[in-house]
């Protein structure tokens, strides 16, 4: 059997230390998982009766592909409110946490009922290339100018991310404005019309606000999914912060936008800090 010198074992514990703290380097740049595809509420009908129970679903996917369902997380989450047109419930106080779907109700009365949750900080390191493609790909390249500006095109994207997500539900034929009820979210997308009063063909106009202020000229999209059928629009936010969307098929609606900027205060190890605002409805 042969034998090893000291130093030859001293060598290899050195090797074996630098190979796991190259591994370690390396899954912090892996994206997490879920992360870069869009949250949105969907419920098992958009449209219902009075007193017609229905699930609310909490979907993670690109597009409107839904990929996979994501419980209730007491952790992660905010807030998480339901409005109607007199009234605001605290749905997530009592929510139970991992529920799948997030919350199931059974409406009374006539009108629109829309919900909004807030979730909390996570975390993700990207490599540079991994970076720049999500960047692009939603339509921030302004962070990829002010990266270079900053030297750090080369550099990790440390970012941490938060979601605001919103979902509309109609009961009955009553319209009312419970669709502009003010959320308090901090990147809120705001129909300006009620959708529900919309037909195929109409253009539907919202706003983004980000601290109650219009967010200028940042990209956002929506999506469609009629059936098997997907389609994408890509719009960009006026001086107003406004947008309109050409309802040009039936189905489930989701408008997106990703608002970045650099992180200054309790980051963290975080350079970036991402808000990802959606709200979904239906049209027939």
């Amino acid at each position: 059997m042969k034998k090893y010198t000291a130093g030859f074992y001293l060598s290899f514990f050195i090797l074996h230390r630098r190979l796991l703290a190259a591994g370690f380097f390396l899954t912090l740049l892996l994206p997490a998982s879920g992360f870069g595809h869009e949250y949105w509420f969907e419920p098992d009908s958009f449209f219902l009766l009075p007193n017609q129970k229905t699930n609310v679903h909490l979907f993670l996917g690109e597009a409107l592909k839904v990929e996979e369902e994501r419980p209730f997380e007491t952790a992660k989450t905010r807030s998480f409110r339901l409005f109607s047109l007199d009234t605001t419930r605290d749905i997530g106080k009592d929510n139970p946490d991992k529920s799948i779907p997030v919350f199931s109700f059974m409406p009374q009365t006539a009108g629109g009922y829309l919900f909004a949750m807030e979730r909390d900080w996570s975390y993700i390191t990207l490599e540079p290339a991994q970076f720049a493609d999500y960047l692009r790909e939603d339509g921030m390249e302004y962070i990829i100018a002010e990266r270079e500006k900053l030297g750090e095109s080369k550099a990790p994207g440390r970012e941490r991310y938060s979601r605001f997500i919103k979902g509309l539900v109609q009961v009955g034929e009553k319209r009312d404005n419970a669709y502009k009820k003010k959320s308090g979210l901090k990147l809120d997308i705001v129909p300006l019309e009620n959708p529900y009063s919309k037909k195929i063909g109409d253009e539907l106009e919202f706003q983004v606000l980000f601290n109650g202020k219009p967010l200028v000229n940042k990209t956002a999209f929506a999506d469609n999914r009629d059936g098997e059928n997907i389609a994408k629009q890509k719009l960009i936010t006026d001086a107003k912060g406004k947008i309109k969307v050409k309802l040009d098929q039936k189905g489930v609606w989701l408008v997106r936008l990703v608002f970045m900027q650099r992180c200054k205060t309790g980051c963290g190890e975080a350079d970036w800090e991402s808000f990802w605002g959606a709200f979904s409805f239906g049209l027939k």
